[in-house]
């Protein structure tokens, strides 16, 4: 594959090894100021991911929002520190509305109750537009969400599921056209392509809701405004694995809805002995065969997955069009350089 330069107005979205845990940064494009829109998606590594955004955006950033996706330790554990420093100070603060009372958890309240940032409980069905980026979000479900602690609905089927989509249109102005004359311009865009998902921790119970929520609705011979929708919003070029690639993370059908060209799976390899024989717990063999059934291209940052490299995952999607992507050869523990070239693998 030919090199890609990354750019200024690509969507950047960088998956890093921080472990067993999630700490995701996404660049938006830059705007006319020259300063970069950031958005965090869980933090496990908080120094890792100072470092990493500051190299990444020329130190010339804003963070527009961090997200934690659920209150588990190692999706959260660096949050509180990026709170305190007011160069990561977010906007926005989006919280799934689980509430735990983990000590971590709590110190993250306590710091927010003192900042100006917002926080908000975000549910499916939510969008933001940064510049023409539209981020939805998928989970958790109200229907979910409002049974949190009382109905026995746990912390991962609360994690909060992002869908972003990188235009190379305004998208307001898109979706404000989508209703004239019998073409679909939506149709048109082969939406999937310049998709990428963010799953946390979901499992089963949240996906059962999105694949409700979220439908693939059938194209018939014309576009017929009001009566049919064609797009197919869990279809993507990318998905970041939920649950580590646990076998709980996505059923086969899901997998399928979303015919994912680039897996990967964010973790650290575990065995359980606790069964007869033993068996790899992340990524486990049926996440593994759902995703190559899928026809998907597999990595994880730790290497585990066919004797891979361990490294971070950095996919560039340019507007509306095709994302490319490669992997660093980052330990844990080290602060990769950044790149300004892409190579698919």
């Amino acid at each position: 594959m030919a090199d890609y330069n990354i750019k200024s107005e690509d969507l950047v979205i960088s998956i890093l090894n921080v472990g067993f845990g999630d700490s995701i940064v996404i660049r938006f494009p830059r705007k006319k100021d020259n300063v970069y829109p950031v958005g965090i998606v869980d933090c496990n590594i908080a120094q890792k991911t100072k470092d990493y955004i500051r190299a990444h955006t020329d130190d010339s950033f804003c963070v527009e929002f961090i997200c934690a996706t659920h209150p588990h330790l190692d999706h959260i554990r660096g949050i509180n520190s990026l709170l305190k420093d007011d160069d990561f100070l977010p906007v926005e603060f989006w919280d799934s509305g689980f509430r735990h009372n983990s000590a971590t958890y709590r110190k993250i309240l306590t710091t927010l109750s003192s900042k100006s940032t917002r926080t908000i409980r975000v549910s499916s069905g939510m969008e933001k537009y940064i510049g023409n980026v539209g981020i939805t979000v998928l989970a958790p479900s109200i229907m979910l969400r409002n049974r949190y602690a009382t109905y026995g609905v746990d912390m991962n089927n609360a994690s909060i599921v992002l869908r972003l989509e990188h235009h190379s249109e305004d998208v307001l102005s898109i979706k404000s056209e989508e209703y004239q004359g019998n073409v679909s311009k939506e149709d048109l865009r082969n939406a999937g392509q310049s998709v990428a998902i963010l799953a946390g921790d979901a499992e089963f119970d949240s996906w059962s809701h999105i694949t409700q929520e979220f439908p693939r609705l059938e194209k018939q011979d014309k576009h017929k405004p009001l009566v049919n929708k064609m797009i197919n919003y869990l279809a993507c070029h990318t998905i970041k694995v939920a649950h580590h690639g646990s076998m709980h993370s996505s059923p086969l059908d899901v997998y399928e809805k979303m015919s994912p060209n680039l897996a990967i799976i964010s973790t650290k390899q575990k065995e359980s002995t606790s069964v007869v024989g033993t068996r790899n717990l992340y990524p486990h063999e049926l996440s593994v065969q759902a995703l190559k059934e899928s026809k998907a291209d597999i990595l994880t940052t730790d290497g585990s997955y066919e004797a891979g490299s361990p490294g971070s995952v950095i996919i560039a999607i340019p507007p509306g069009g095709k994302p490319h992507w490669s992997q660093l050869n980052d330990a844990s523990d080290e602060v990769p350089e950044a790149p300004t070239v892409l190579t698919e693998s």
